[in-house]
């Protein structure tokens, strides 16, 4: 398994989840914050005064769970649900939204409308706190389960890709070789050459079209993600980003992009340099972000 994959189960079994609690008011974070640290530790915490920092934070720390106040000024709890509901790198976040005033059902059920996880109301009691955050945590724990099974099964793909396009790889070879031995018989010269050709191009492009659109289907932004941060990647470039991405080493995509093992070398070393990245930073891990 690679090293991506393990530390998603490690997160899964071990409870260092991040938490982002958003306030208008320093004093109410700090009340939530003493409430976790006494009762759950080992919770990573961050804080926001605003909404608009609340999205930044999720993005970029990739948080797990957001419990936030409804009423604050510029953009409001519920306004930042959707915002956070409406962006594919987080709309996976369960969101508790807090309140001291919109405590009515009918409230409730805007907040739930709105794509909130759940409602707690002010002030707030720190035994229903952690038991909502509980809750909120094993709809993360879940969600880790799906998408790490959902990985695993396309590195699977990919691997079977790998050892098909091998195997046509080495079919082919052989084939050419039948074909310079039966070159006075031009009728099955001609048939050879129709096989070679149609293995070649299912290695070349139908499988890695089945497979690519499997990976879409699990990481539907992706590709828009990376490509619009960096639009002078190529096709090629953005092929072996999904592979390095699933944690395949270059002899596996080399199998897969029908490929020698040093172009897939150059390729990377040409990847790196057009994200911009020092030899400090591993390179799954940055695409694990997009």
């Amino acid at each position: 398994m690679n090293p991506c994959m393990n530390d998603l189960f490690s997160k899964i079994m071990n409870p260092r989840f991040k938490i982002l609690i958003v306030d208008d008011l320093a004093d109410n974070i700090q009340v939530l914050m003493r409430h976790f640290e006494a009762l759950h530790p080992e919770y990573i915490l961050y804080q926001a005064t605003t909404a608009q920092s609340a999205f930044g934070l999720a993005l970029n720390a990739r948080v797990d769970i957001v419990i936030s106040d409804w009423e604050m000024p510029e953009m409001s709890g519920i306004e930042l649900v959707r915002m956070l509901k409406g962006a594919p790198l987080t709309c996976h976040i369960p969101v508790i939204i807090v309140s001291g005033v919109m405590l009515s059902a009918a409230d409730l059920q805007e907040a739930l409308t709105a794509g909130a996880y759940d409602y707690l109301r002010k002030p707030v009691d720190p035994v229903e706190l952690v038991a909502r955050t509980n809750s909120a945590v094993f709809c993360v724990k879940m969600h880790m389960k799906e998408l790490a099974a959902k990985n695993l099964e396309l590195s699977e793909k990919a691997l079977l890709l790998s050892r098909n396009n091998r195997f046509n790889s080495e079919l082919t070879q052989r084939l050419q070789q039948l074909e310079s031995i039966l070159q006075d018989h031009k009728e099955a010269v001609s048939a050879i050459r129709c096989m070679i050709d149609d293995l070649e191009g299912m290695s070349r492009e139908g499988n890695w079209g089945h497979f690519e659109t499997a990976f879409h289907n699990v990481h539907p932004e992706f590709s828009k993600n990376i490509t619009c941060r960096f639009p002078t990647l190529t096709p090629a470039e953005l092929r072996q980003c999904i592979l390095i991405r699933l944690g395949m080493n270059n002899k596996d995509m080399a199998g897969v992009l029908y490929q020698s093992t040093e172009s897939i070398k150059v390729t990377r070393s040409r990847i790196r340099r057009k994200l911009s990245l020092g030899n400090e930073t591993n390179l799954q891990s940055y695409l694990m972000m997009f």
